[in-house]
């Protein structure tokens, strides 16, 4: 998927905003990820947002240590899932192309 400059500069804002909050505000979030041995260090959260049923879903992004790891949470309990292919998610997430270029 082709992004534009606009929308590029728009996802860069988005994910340096969601990542901020996660390591400044988010304590609670940043506490489950890290409880699961997941270093936030260099990791980008790429996408987030909450659901009707007040789950939390996310993207996270490391290019360090080369993971994508799609998250929900519910009741205080985080799930999981490796994402291994950039098109799995691209669809939901366009702003991981983003993601993976400012990781460089």
């Amino acid at each position: 998927m082709k992004i534009t400059t606009e929308e590029f500069q728009d996802y860069k804002l988005e994910i340096e905003e969601l990542t901020a909050l996660l390591h400044n505000e988010w304590f609670d979030l940043k506490n489950l990820i890290i409880s699961n041995n997941i270093n936030l260090e260099r990791t980008l959260l790429v996408g987030y947002y909450e659901d009707a049923e007040g789950k939390e879903h996310g993207l996270l992004y490391n290019k360090k240590d080369n993971f994508i790891l799609k998250f929900e949470v519910f009741n205080n309990n985080i799930s999981l899932t490796s994402i291994d292919q950039v098109n799995e998610v691209s669809d939901d997430y366009p702003q991981l192309q983003v993601a993976i270029s400012l990781a460089d």
